[in-house]
């Protein structure tokens, strides 16, 4: 593979396209925003993963990224725009370049109201209900991969290295498909813990997976001021303790809002909306609601400035856990007093955070909005 290709400074060429700036690498691809012809296009090019063991599916991958999006015409989805091969040999795919905020950066920046939030997030579902209602599973839902364009406030959901459709090729060497662990469902580490000994078994992503996955990042934008922040967080996916419910950590959020993120967010996937569509009915209904908290600001726009107070029920320690780390963990036998004493600690922190958030949170106007950043890649 060309570094040099891969890393390329403005003013070079990618078969014919301008680079114009690096927009963001990630585990299978390097991304650019590339200008041809007055287009312009992400240019997202192939990268091979040391770990898969096989340079093959380098291609492989962005071949199936690419027929997935093929099969895809949605508003709120990045749309395929091209492809070719690169001078260094590596598959590229020019794709719609969305000027906009990652989810989080849009919560930090515009301070959207509750009603706000459930309106991107309805045309979320609905964006995922038309995907899934033709096979395809995006399979790395998280808040860096939904961007929020600045032009008109749609969303619009991104890179599709991950997903996977019926009948398409596996391409996976572990046990459970890839993804972003934090974002996982529970039963996926079960599945390990189960299946440890069995080299072929392979964990068969479903629905129920991706709405964890929006379960996540809704808990993350309704109790986190400034989730772009890198700091220990809850694991929302622990076998052993359940997340803590938003409206404990965060006094604004509506209790039925809180009610549907925990029942996203239900260990046993029965309790979870039985599909997307369903889900996305659910936030249409909230939506509609008259009630004045929902046109609150789900956080003090003064919390959301960088240095702001930290809620204590977001500073808890927690350390984000690998997938052996994961399965390990949960081979270990449980000591009852060391378990009984963290329950009651988190417990304890808990009830410090609600009465810290009843004493601060007073319902008020948007704050005006600060400056934007530059854009995260599409």
């Amino acid at each position: 593979m060309n570094a040099t290709l891969l890393h390329a400074p403005p003013g070079s060429r990618i078969d014919g396209w301008q680079v114009t700036k690096a927009l963001g690498d990630g585990g299978f691809a390097f991304v650019f925003l590339g200008e041809k012809n007055g287009r312009h296009r992400a240019i997202k090019v192939a990268q091979h993963r040391e770990s898969s063991g096989d340079p093959k599916q380098t291609h492989a991958r962005t071949l199936r990224e690419l027929t997935a999006l093929l099969m895809l015409d949605h508003p709120n989805i990045v749309r395929p725009q091209g492809y070719g091969l690169a001078e260094s040999g590596n598959l590229y795919l020019a794709l719609d370049y969305v000027d906009g905020w990652t989810l989080a950066e849009w919560a930090e920046r515009k301070h959207p109201t509750v009603r706000e939030v459930l309106g991107v997030f309805e045309k979320l579902a609905g964006a995922l209900s038309y995907m899934h209602g033709r096979g395809i599973l995006h399979r790395d839902l998280k808040l860096s991969n939904v961007l929020i364009r600045k032009s008109d406030g749609e969303p619009v959901i991104i890179d599709f290295s991950c997903a996977s459709y019926t009948l398409a090729e596996d391409l996976t060497g572990g046990g459970l498909p890839p993804g972003t662990d934090r974002y996982r469902a529970p039963e996926q580490f079960q599945f390990l813990r189960e299946h440890k000994d069995e080299h072929r078994a392979r964990y068969a992503f479903q629905v129920a997976d991706e709405i964890f996955a929006v379960g996540v990042m809704l808990h993350e934008l309704l109790t986190d001021p400034r989730p772009t922040e890198f700091r220990p967080r809850f694991d929302l996916n622990s076998l052993s303790l359940p997340p803590p419910s938003p409206r404990l950590a965060n006094a604004r959020v509506p209790a039925a809002l809180s009610d549907l993120v925990e029942n996203l967010l239900a260990r046993d996937p029965r309790r979870r909306p039985v599909d997307t569509e369903a889900l996305r009915r659910e936030l249409a209904d909230l939506r509609a609601e008259r009630s004045a908290e929902y046109d609150v600001p789900a956080h003090p726009p003064a919390e959301q400035r960088h240095g702001g107070p930290t809620p204590a029920a977001l500073a808890i320690p927690s350390t984000p856990q690998s997938l052996k780390r994961h399965a390990a963990m949960m081979e270990r036998p449980l000591r009852t007093g060391r378990w009984l004493a963290g329950i009651i600690c988190i417990v304890a922190l808990v009830m410090a955070a609600v009465l810290w958030r009843s004493s601060r949170s007073v319902p008020g106007g948007p704050a005006e909005s600060r400056d934007v950043a530059a854009p995260r890649p599409p």
